[in-house]
């Protein structure tokens, strides 16, 4: 399953997907993350976890879970990886 390279969400569907500057779509990014080439979020990785882990719920485990599981996986993801 293809995951969005900067929060880690299943992407599911190709209208799911970010665009780059020209319009084309993004296969690394999810829409939420990233739109006409730029990250909407333009912060750290610790504060996109504090940011990430409300949504908890949304993803069926607790907002503590998700900041666990946000800590885990991050820094695997492209946008993060050093």
């Amino acid at each position: 399953m293809k995951i969005c390279q900067s929060c880690a969400m299943p992407i599911t569907d190709d209208n799911l997907l970010g665009t780059n500057k020209d319009g084309s779509i993004n296969q690394d990014y999810c829409k939420y993350c990233y739109t006409n080439g730029k990250f909407i979020y333009d912060v750290g990785v610790e504060e996109f976890i504090d940011m990430c882990s409300q949504f908890g719920e949304q993803a069926g485990m607790t907002n503590e879970q998700m900041k666990e599981y946000c800590t885990k996986i991050f820094p695997t993801l492209k946008r993060w990886k050093k």
